[in-house]
């Protein structure tokens, strides 16, 4: 069964991990928008997530990357552990942290 969540609810998951793993100068620059995979349709706080429908897309001190589908099938922390992995990827491959590996301080 699919879990329910709006844009404005995916936020509010996320935003402990976005602070978990950058530095305060990076979280101060990051922007985070959320887009239908289809079209590429940014969706609005209070639109409704289909589970593989949409894909987060960021961007740090300039540097565009982003997340694989989100998937919404299972439980909301396996998701959130989703996109951190996604977001260590693009950190390693990024001219302002090349090659670090960063781990959660808490997500608890």
């Amino acid at each position: 069964m699919s879990t329910l969540l709006s844009v404005a609810d995916l936020t509010r998951l996320l935003d402990p991990m976005f602070d978990s793993m950058l530095t305060p100068r990076e979280r101060q620059t990051l922007t985070v928008r959320v887009e239908r995979i289809s079209d590429g349709h940014e969706l609005f706080d209070s639109d409704i997530l289909e589970s593989g429908s949409a894909w987060l897309r960021w961007a740090v001190f300039g540097e565009d990357g982003g997340s694989g589908a989100l998937q919404l099938a299972g439980d909301t922390q396996e998701m959130v552990l989703s996109v951190q992995s996604d977001l260590q990827d693009f950190l390693a491959e990024t001219t302002f942290a090349w090659g670090e590996l960063r781990e959660p301080k808490d997500l608890a």
